[in-house]
């Protein structure tokens, strides 16, 4: 607050100008609360790829993921009481925690929308809030934990196109085999979808399944991975291109270890000890976030590179250093900065970056 003080009061007066003490600052959060801040990241909260992004597109899709991730937050009796904590045969254990479940744009880990509750709460059913957010232009990728009959059918609805993987569990009996090695199923939804009236019997769709070990950097292979998509023409969509998409998923894992352990600390609980207050930093610490990558996603476009090519830890280095010169814009907090933008891929870097083996 000192800070803000002198860059935006004129020197003359700056001492005269009272610096609000923690208390003070406390209690116009709690009079802000978390809806001010929720609409200004659902307002921000935009695709903002170009056709011409590398690796933002797939054909003509836009290619999103989804993902969830858990927060700590302070052990108060509000935070317990709203959002739960875990217990063993022991008790109580650990914080409790705050479950955001987030889509991103995979070409430039922008988020476009974030559900969460509490810590024990069903992460897919978290995401059904999403949902509304899916339009026709994009490519949804999700891992194996998502799909229900239910909730496959109402994103193919809403959606361009599906790519999920599914559980080896699931009864995909195959129609017919593809010239690629994929094939045809149809699937049902399960005896609970029908009793709870989620679906109803008789119900079935097509969709074509893609069956691959991943092979690791040393040669060894991973567990079986079983794709399922609604891309059933494989002449226009190759299993082989659709299995190398899927890789793009980890864009939201990456985005996720770029928020919590880049920006927000490694480690760190959330500060505020009322559940309104855990939700207003949640949404700063997105906004944040949807900020730097925004700022990242334009230098990429200048530098006419992958946005992420571009140094996360360096970009914000970047940025606070451009917010953080001296009062009254003092021209020291200028120096060293000259060429030391996002767009500059290597930074610091006092070597290239390399693919690890």
């Amino acid at each position: 607050m000192a800070h803000c003080r002198g860059i935006f009061i004129p020197s003359a007066f700056s001492r005269t100008v009272g610096v609000p003490s923690d208390c003070a600052i406390s209690k116009a959060r709690q009079r802000l609360g978390a809806v001010s801040l929720a609409h200004l990241f659902d307002a921000l909260a935009k695709p903002v790829a170009a056709q011409e992004t590398p690796g933002a597109f797939f054909q003509k899709f836009r290619v999103v993921a989804t993902d969830g991730t858990t927060v700590d937050i302070q052990d108060t009796k509000a935070n317990r009481e709203r959002f739960g904590i875990h217990a063993n045969q022991h008790g109580n254990a650990g914080y409790p925690q705050v479950k955001a479940v987030v889509m991103v744009e995979c070409g430039t880990r922008v988020p476009l929308g974030c559900a969460y509750g509490g810590g024990n709460e069903y992460e897919p059913g978290l995401f059904d809030k999403l949902q509304p957010r899916l339009e026709k232009d994009m490519l949804l990728l999700a891992d194996r934990m998502y799909y229900d009959f239910a909730r496959w059918k109402a994103c193919a609805e809403r959606a361009g196109a599906l790519l999920w993987r599914v559980k080896s569990s699931l009864n995909l009996k195959p129609i017919s085999v593809l010239e690629d090695g994929s094939y045809l199923a149809e699937v049902r939804p399960s005896n609970t979808l029908i009793r709870t009236g989620r679906s109803e019997k008789g119900d079935s769709l097509v969709v074509r399944v893609m069956e691959y070990h991943p092979v690791f950097a040393d040669g060894t292979e991973g567990e079986r991975v079983r794709l399922a998509t609604t891309l059933l023409d494989a002449k226009k969509a190759p299993a082989g291109e659709l299995c190398r998409l899927f890789a793009m998923r980890w864009e939201s894992e990456t985005g996720f270890d770029e928020l919590k352990t880049h920006l927000r600390g490694a480690d760190r609980v959330l500060r505020s000890p009322l559940p309104d207050l855990v939700e207003q930093e949640l949404y700063g610490f997105l906004l944040a976030y949807a900020v730097v990558r925004l700022t990242m996603t334009e230098s990429a476009r200048l530098e006419r590179c992958p946005p992420r090519d571009l140094s996360f830890i360096h970009a914000v280095r970047v940025i606070r250093r451009r917010i953080s010169f001296p009062p009254c814009g003092g021209s020291n907090g200028q120096r060293g900065i000259s060429g030391n933008t996002p767009g500059n891929r290597r930074g610091t870097r006092a070597e290239p970056r390399r693919t690890k083996a």
